[in-house]
């Protein structure tokens, strides 16, 4: 599916909001056609887990994209994995070397630091269920945002010289997202699956896997299978992890990849 043309969905930029992803989810239904909206300045950006989102206005990108379709809720689980390789491609062509980390974080190499987040949320609209995917990117580097304020090393894509111009870069990578969550919907997530293992920065690596209750257990990432969910092998033994289930970083002193 060739990425849909700026006439195909309704483009909005706004200087400020409390949240994109907020903002397209409390709209009445009834969309003819996708919409993205970029916002400057997000007063209550969020992440995972209800976690905050911090960003630079100027040094970075922040926006949602939203469709509606009729689809039951377990078709999504996949969806913020076909929306990171949307974005990794997108960074791709402009020069950057974006790595991904499952289940929806985008890294900067050759930093090898979190460059981005992907959150995707979702609600029933009467017999239709409104989707929004909001992506947050580090363009450049911003001293207001540092690892105190994340909780983890941070990075920019781009230096200040090769950072792209911020909306027009917003208007196409909206049309990249639009197209690849529309072509989930229809295929699933196997037309992305070959492309996002390309890019995946966890596989091959020690690993920790933290609990809701805190609990870090050790393992080995073996990559995702075929429905998205991460592959670990602890204690002589894999096991499959879903996306919300816990959540995973590379331990201390991690062996490099896999040849």
């Amino acid at each position: 599916m060739d990425a849909l043309d700026f006439d195909a969905f309704d483009f909005e930029h706004v200087a400020q909001i409390d949240s994109t992803n907020a903002e397209l989810l409390r709209r009445p239904s009834g969309w003819l056609r996708p919409v993205v909206l970029l916002a400057d300045r997000q007063l209550a950006g969020r992440g995972r887990n209800g976690r905050s989102w911090l960003s630079d206005p100027m040094r970075s990108l922040t926006l949602s994209v939203g469709i509606e379709r009729r689809v039951a809720a377990e078709r999504l689980l996949g969806l913020p994995l076909a929306v990171g390789v949307a974005v990794a491609d997108e960074l791709v062509r402009e020069g950057a070397h974006p790595r991904l980390k499952w289940p929806n974080d985008v890294y900067a190499m050759p930093a090898s630091a979190k460059a981005g987040g992907i959150l995707v949320e979702a609600r029933q609209q009467g017999e239709l269920r409104r989707i929004v995917m909001g992506v947050g990117l580090n363009l450049a580097q911003s001293e207001s945002v540092s690892m105190a304020d994340v909780g983890q090393p941070v990075a920019a894509l781009f230096d200040d010289r090769s950072m792209p111009e911020r909306i027009a870069f917003g208007r196409r990578l909206g049309a990249s997202i639009a197209t690849a969550s529309l072509r989930f919907l229809d295929q699933g997530l196997a037309p992305f699956l070959a492309r996002w293992r390309e890019l995946d920065w966890l596989d091959g690596h020690a690993i920790d896997v933290i609990h809701p209750d805190g609990r870090r257990v050790p393992g080995t990432a073996g990559g995702i299978d075929d429905d998205g969910a991460l592959r670990v092998r602890q204690d002589g033994r894999w096991v499959r992890l879903l996306a919300g289930e816990v959540s995973v970083r590379r331990a201390s002193g991690a062996s490099p990849p896999r040849a």
